[in-house]
């Protein structure tokens, strides 16, 4: 298999050749990069979460739930992103952001963490002073 010098995969590649909007972009990459479990897991906090909602032990989604799921809270993350990063960034950096900042480690530890106060200072390289 060919190897990108950017490391996305050749269908995000094909994605974003293709002019796909952001949400249709994090959808692609989360499909390759997010695990998707069905059934109810405890997440660190031991909450019983399915596809990142927190539900019953035991309890299972189809799909079709679990994809409704992703795209209801994909658009509350890029919203996230539209009113709190000030600065300009191309699709591909909004996507990654995106599924690590709001997505991952969420809004709240996103808003006061260096990686965000770095990003909207301009440091796209997060140089540490030495």
């Amino acid at each position: 298999m060919a190897t990108t010098k950017s490391k996305l995969s050749i269908t995000m590649l094909g994605v974003l050749a293709a002019g796909a909007t952001a949400p249709v972009l994090m959808s692609q990459f989360q499909d390759e990069k997010e695990e998707t479990s069905l059934i109810s897991n405890p997440d660190t906090g031991g909450v019983m979460r399915v596809n990142g909602k927190p539900v019953i032990r035991g309890m299972a989604l189809t799909r079709e739930q679990c994809d409704k799921i992703d795209k209801a809270e994909q658009a509350k993350a890029l919203e996230w992103m539209a009113k709190n990063v000030r600065i300009p960034l191309s699709k591909p950096l909004k996507v990654g952001i995106v599924s690590f900042c709001p997505w991952n480690i969420g809004p709240g530890k996103c808003l006061s963490s260096t990686f965000y106060r770095k990003l909207n200072s301009g440091d796209r390289q997060g140089h540490v002073k030495r």
